[in-house]
């Protein structure tokens, strides 16, 4: 088998791995019986468990990146448009790459990765935050608050919130796309929509 066949069998044995158990619970060991290999032969193409995992994430994060992106800029019209496709991306990477999307959350905390993961998820957080920015109206921010920031924040909390929401599908499987979808757009669009008409939250309100 060439070098490059023998590495990418090693890559989609990895992934399958690290999505069953985890970073700190799948050993080299795990992924060489899983892809046909020795040991001594994965060290030939990756020199520690931590860049094997470091590659994979960096694939699958620009994957996601380029899915968003792609398909929110595919729009003409921008607000809910494409927000909505945007969503539709993130949803189509975690139902079509199920493996990946575990890999990526079961292995958030791990200490060996959480430089590389965090740096990553920044990328992925400007990508929204730039996307919001060009279609969020200044009258969805808070009073007195700095538009910019508000939009990092939001973008923060919208993310956050969508991975939460895909982390919940991912045990429920049966429950179509469309659905999670317009749950998604329930929850993030009606309250940017109130917010955009100048409604505002107050204590006691």
């Amino acid at each position: 088998m060439p070098a490059a066949e023998r590495r990418e069998l090693i890559l989609a044995s990895a992934i399958d791995a690290f999505a069953d158990f985890g970073y700190h619970q799948t050993s080299l060991d795990e992924v060489a019986r899983r892809a046909g290999v020795s040991k001594t032969l994965i060290y030939e193409h990756f020199s520690s468990k931590s860049e094997l995992y470091g590659e994979l994430l960096e694939t699958y994060v620009h994957e996601l990146l380029e899915r968003v992106g792609t398909a929110a800029l595919s729009v003409e019209e921008g607000g809910e448009a494409r927000l909505l496709a945007g969503l539709e991306g993130f949803l189509e990477f975690v139902d079509e790459r199920r493996d990946a999307w575990r890999m990526l959350i079961r292995n958030r905390a791990s200490d060996d990765v959480a430089d590389l993961f965090e740096r990553l998820f920044d990328e992925v957080a400007t990508l929204v935050s730039s996307l919001m920015a060009a279609d969020m109206p200044s009258s969805a921010v808070p009073e007195d608050a700095d538009f910019d920031m508000a939009v990092e924040a939001t973008s923060r909390q919208l993310l956050g919130a969508i991975t939460s929401m895909a982390n919940w599908w991912d045990e429920h499987r049966e429950v179509p796309r469309t659905q999670v979808l317009a749950m998604v757009m329930e929850f993030a669009w009606v309250g940017l929509e109130r917010a955009s008409t100048g409604e505002r939250w107050a204590p006691g309100g």
